[in-house]
């Protein structure tokens, strides 16, 4: 049974649950009580009122780490004590020990088909429906950007400055508790379209300008945040000479890029590649709309080209093997070659259009199963309505952090 609701997309986050109220004290009397206790009465009636500026932090922060973080942007207004608890370590560490950590959706949206700088969307839950709003704190990034996760922050490199018609090679990050950014040490190459995926906890980005084989890839320390190129890492004779990458998975340490025709492979940990042909069972239903959960390959089916009969496939890169997801039937009337799938709280969420109107954005939740015979299996839980952005726009990117 799906669950089809609408919801208004006006940015309001609800009431504002910061308000402190004050109330007074019924005064009693006091004519039998002994001077010491008529002076201690005037001490404290001479006491001045407790501010908000004067809550102690350990009240903040256990308060706080209770509430859902949709409600954080407004706390942070509150004062300056709010915001330093509210982007702290240790608020992080509260609610995680509390079982309060929640994950969270982000996504780049730039008008289509104008080449424009995509700015950054958050998806969330208001009143048990999902709704995708505008972050105006975080600036545009650059279309044709990189982007990887690792714990609560978003890596964004490179990607193409529209004015000058030139790549760049900028490396943003951004702390998704507190939607703050800042610049790190840019790559040693301008890349645009390239690949990219953390292994070992390194971020590794291929391709997204000339081939060569000595600047092709490079790596990014996150702990000296530090970029070296990987020196004398062959790269596949087949890839094209623009190396244009916008489709590429993680999958068992292994970054999988499509490029053209083929399936592209390529492993850190020998600095070795992989050349699949137009053939590869990778490629034969691999497209944008897709995303790794458990180190499986989900895809939307759509068309239905195999005959699997189901809307998403999924692929095991152990056998190398398509199947259906079983109990998902084919949805009408609904546009997922341009949307973007990503996995969110362990379901599947498919941002996308509906009868091919691409100025209001659905989102698809599908919850799954893996039951003892193998076989996956997945259940609709809702379709939303969650945006409407007045012109034609396009999914870049959608990732998803835990905070």
């Amino acid at each position: 049974m799906v669950v089809i609701s609408t919801t208004s997309d006006d940015g309001s986050n609800g009431g504002d649950p910061t308000k402190i109220q004050k109330g007074g004290e019924e005064q009693e009397d006091n004519q039998n009580k002994n001077p010491k206790e008529e002076d201690d009465q005037e001490v404290d009636q001479n006491l001045a009122p407790i501010r908000r500026r004067d809550i102690p932090v350990i009240l903040i922060e256990s308060t706080v780490a209770l509430i859902r973080r949709c409600h954080y942007p407004r706390l942070s207004l509150v004062s300056k004590a709010f915001r330093d608890v509210i982007s702290s370590d240790q608020l992080f560490v509260t609610r995680s020990l509390l079982g309060l950590t929640e994950p969270v959706l982000y996504t780049l949206i730039r008008p289509f088909p104008r080449f424009e700088p995509p700015r950054w969307y958050i998806l969330h839950r208001s009143n048990m429906s999902l709704r995708l709003s505008r972050i105006s704190s975080l600036p545009p990034m650059y279309p044709g950007c990189t982007a990887v996760t690792i714990g609560r922050k978003i890596y964004v490199m490179g990607g193409l400055n529209v004015p000058l018609n030139r790549p760049v090679r900028t490396l943003v990050v951004i702390d998704c508790r507190s939607h703050t950014y800042r610049q790190l040490q840019s790559m040693k190459r301008d890349r645009c379209f390239a690949a990219s995926g953390v292994i070992d906890g390194k971020i590794y980005v291929v391709g997204g300008r000339e081939k060569r084989y000595y600047d092709w890839v490079e790596v990014f320390d996150v702990e000296t945040e530090t970029w070296e190129t990987v020196p004398a890492a062959p790269f596949s004779p087949v890839a094209s000479s623009i190396s244009m990458f916008p489709v590429l998975a993680v999958l068992d340490n292994k970054i999988y890029i499509m490029d053209r025709p083929f399936c592209l492979v390529y492993d850190p940990r020998l600095r070795r590649w992989e050349d699949r042909g137009p053939t590869s069972p990778q490629r034969l239903f691999w497209h944008a709309s897709s995303c790794v959960v458990d180190d499986l390959l989900y895809v939307i089916n759509v068309p239905d080209l195999a005959g699997f009969g189901s809307s998403i496939i999924v692929y095991d890169p152990r056998d190398m093997v398509w199947r259906p997801v079983k109990g998902v039937d084919l949805w009408p009337a609904l546009v997922y070659i341009e949307s973007r799938m990503v996995s969110f709280g362990g379901k599947l969420v498919i941002l996308g259009y509906y009868n091919g109107s691409r100025d209001v954005a659905w989102c698809v939740e599908v919850a799954l199963e893996k039951r003892e015979d193998g076989d996956i299996w997945g259940k609709f839980e809702s379709i939303s309505r969650v945006c409407s952005f007045g012109e034609s726009c396009l999914f870049e990117i959608a990732r998803t952090v835990t905070v």
